[in-house]
């Protein structure tokens, strides 16, 4: 199977220079070591990781966070947001060519991951995803997150340190708080910039 995934990822990488969906800018993906998003992915794939097997599935991706997001999100909001993850696994991470592939090594994760990342759907799904977990983390509903608002938003996806550091990163025009288009904003640099590191999950 990691084999397969390799050779994938090499077609793709001959035929088209990508930067978040489709050829676009001239950005050419892959797995080398100085390539940003294969380290925000790694990253990713680490605090995702909880108990530190070494593998994610369903489970880490989609049940521990939902069990973190009954301490720290509303209780209205957790069926919507137990939705948005297990699409999300199904969109991103789910290989539907091999059904017995049930966990994901971080290899595995990255390569799912960069295959979908050069079609034309991996941006309109990413930017779903981002409004849909801002949704969820706005517990008041008033379109911005303040700083206590952000920080339960990086518990429940397991981030433990570097809240500060991340706030100011998203919140780019320095108001005080992040507005939707500041998150979506954050949140497509975290996922499509292959050049630049991101703050978005903390250090």
């Amino acid at each position: 199977m990691g084999l397969l995934w390799f050779l994938l990822l090499v077609a793709l990488n001959d035929v088209m220079g990508t930067s978040c969906g489709g050829p676009q800018n001239g950005q050419k993906e892959g797995l080398y070591k100085g390539d940003k998003r294969r380290h925000k992915l790694a990253r990713f794939f680490k605090i995702l990781d909880a108990d530190n097997d070494g593998f994610v599935d369903k489970h880490d991706y989609v049940s521990r966070s939902v069990e973190r997001a009954r301490v720290y999100f509303g209780a209205d909001k957790i069926n919507a947001f137990n939705e948005t993850l297990s699409k999300a696994w199904s969109s991103f991470w789910s290989v539907p060519e091999d059904d017995f592939l049930e966990r994901l090594d971080v290899t595995d994760f990255i390569l799912s991951d960069v295959a979908l990342y050069n079609s034309n759907r991996y941006q309109p799904m990413v930017k779903l995803w981002a409004k849909d977990v801002f949704r969820a983390a706005d517990e008041n509903d008033d379109e911005e997150l303040n700083v206590f608002e952000h920080k339960a938003f990086l518990q429940v996806f397991n981030v433990h340190q570097g809240f500060n550091d991340s706030f100011s990163y998203d919140d780019e025009n320095h108001s005080g708080s992040i507005d939707k288009n500041e998150f979506v904003t954050a949140v497509l640099d975290f996922f499509c910039n292959g050049y630049d590191d991101s703050l978005f999950f903390g250090e």
